[in-house]
């Protein structure tokens, strides 16, 4: 990283900045907008809703030489650069201070609304049996689930990291001789520019359908659509799935890349059949534009799934990966939180999922449909308190028209109580005719009676959290056993 004075930063920004007082101009070592991390010679960025000018006081005590703002915070001897956009702001300081490191890494962006993550992992898979087996470092990968930048490796907060914590994990990745890194792209983190100025050499759009639509997410679906569209304009080359919806709007925005790809099951120029699918996984065909066949196998079940494998072969391929590592890496494959399955020596099956909403569960409930076809089904599930407040409606209608037990609980319910949510979910459950839903706040207790009252031959659904270990209460995340976590310990308790 090279170090530069606060007047480049003000000059690096441009046309976002409206006013720049640098005083004796300052060499800025650190930029960040966490005042917990401000060292001496950083330039604090005052931004977020829940902002106080006490952070600004810490960020001084602590060493900061300069501020970045939207507004003048009032503080006469402190050099600062007002701006007029926060997000493109925030973006182009740390795409100065990180000098672009990231250039050096291929780096493979995924989105749509379900299979971001299953997506990611199986291509992260794919990728390193490819540079295990060819001598080169392990891929990194960023996704909803987890991370490995190289440097450090953890559970994810959220789908796409904020900014600087994006930028972070570029240069750690780049530090420690990473050439791939996999990327899961939200709508979010590109309407945020969250991954503003980043390449990726390929872009892959999975799906679309009516989502994140609230008062802090987007307001309608055009907003949604084309935030994820945007990838397209970051993308070298584009990989879109043949059945999205919105197909034709999709393609006329990935043209804008140097090369379209398309894929589907029996559609696109990377086309796929389902040869055999079952609770345990899928053996499938893909056929090439030139007629060529291969065959793979993977232990994810469901033709969705299939589709996402689809898409990560097709991204691979772009890269030259030979199709031995795609068979290896498509059959090591395992995703935490995603169709894990248990069975209670009394017979019970229990699948923990991340699906939480609308599209993602009814692919959900055609494939186990399909697998269990007598079991009585029970659902537990609950949604988030200030986003995506349509998957209130969409799953509890559902539910109730699926379920024969109905189970409401905990999902990021941020500041809005958690009784609340599920109380209003309850009234799209109720409006189908079925009994009312049990309320359990608590989600761990929830699972146990899920599982407990369901019957021998019955099948639990835990849906909306998978693998991941933190709930969002008021605003910051607090962590939490998973739900994977807390059915493997019932079952260890309770099949003693």
């Amino acid at each position: 990283m090279v170090q530069h004075s606060l007047s480049e930063y003000a000059r690096a920004l441009g046309p976002v900045v409206i006013e720049a007082a640098v005083g004796d101009d300052p060499t800025i070592t650190q930029v960040t907008y966490d005042s917990r991390e401000v060292g001496p010679g950083a330039l604090f960025i005052c931004k977020g809703q829940h902002f106080s000018p006490v952070y600004l006081a810490q960020a001084i005590q602590r060493g900061a030489v300069g501020y970045l703002s939207e507004v003048d915070r009032q503080v006469a001897t402190l050099p600062r650069i007002l701006v007029n956009d926060m997000r493109t702001a925030i973006a182009g300081a740390g795409t100065l201070f990180y000098d672009r490191e990231w250039d050096q890494l291929t780096i493979l962006g995924v989105t749509g609304t379900k299979g971001k993550s299953t997506t990611i992992f199986l291509l992260h898979s794919i990728l390193a049996a490819w540079q295990e087996a060819t001598g080169g470092p392990r891929p990194g990968i960023i996704s909803s689930i987890r991370f490995d930048d190289g440097v450090a490796a953890a559970g994810s907060e959220k789908t796409t990291p904020e900014t600087l914590e994006l930028y972070r994990h570029l240069h750690n990745a780049v530090s420690a001789g990473m050439r791939y890194m996999c990327l899961e792209v939200s709508s979010q983190g590109l309407r945020y520019q969250r991954v503003g100025n980043i390449t990726f050499e390929v872009g892959a759009f999975l799906n679309i359908a009516e989502d994140h639509i609230s008062p802090i997410e987007h307001a309608d679906m055009e907003d949604y659509l084309s935030a994820k569209l945007a990838l397209f304009a970051q993308s070298r080359v584009a990989v879109v799935n043949a059945r999205t919806d919105q197909y034709d709007r999709v393609m006329s925005s990935a043209a804008q890349c140097e090369r379209v790809v398309t894929y589907a099951l029996g559609g696109g120029s990377l086309s796929a059949e389902v040869v055999e699918t079952s609770a345990l996984g899928a053996r499938f065909r893909v056929r090439s534009g030139d007629g060529s066949a291969a065959d793979y196998t993977f232990q994810l079940p469901g033709e969705f799934n299939v589709e996402n494998a689809l898409a990560a072969i097709a991204i691979a391929r772009e890269l030259g990966v030979g199709d031995q590592w795609i068979r290896a890496g498509l059959a090591a494959t395992r995703v935490p939180g995603r169709m894990e399955v248990f069975r209670l020596k009394r017979g019970t099956t229990v699948i923990v999922d991340y699906a939480h909403q609308k599209l993602s569960v009814t692919a959900l409930l055609e494939c186990v449909r399909r697998d269990y076809p007598q079991a009585p089904i029970t659902m537990m599930f609950g949604s988030g308190g200030a986003k995506g407040l349509n998957r209130r409606q969409e799953l509890g209608t559902i539910a109730g028209e699926v379920a024969t037990e109905i189970y409401l609980t905990e999902d990021d319910p941020g500041e809005v109580p958690i009784e609340d949510i599920c109380e209003d979910i309850d009234r799209y459950v109720r409006a189908t005719g079925h009994k009312p839903a049990q309320i359990v706040p608590d989600r761990p207790q929830a699972i146990e009676r899920a599982i407990t009252e369901a019957s021998d031959d019955g099948l639990v659904l835990l849906l909306g959290k998978g693998a991941e270990t933190w709930q969002l209460r008021g605003i910051a995340p607090v962590t939490v056993p998973s739900d994977v976590e807390v059915v493997k310990a019932y079952i260890a308790r309770v099949d003693q």
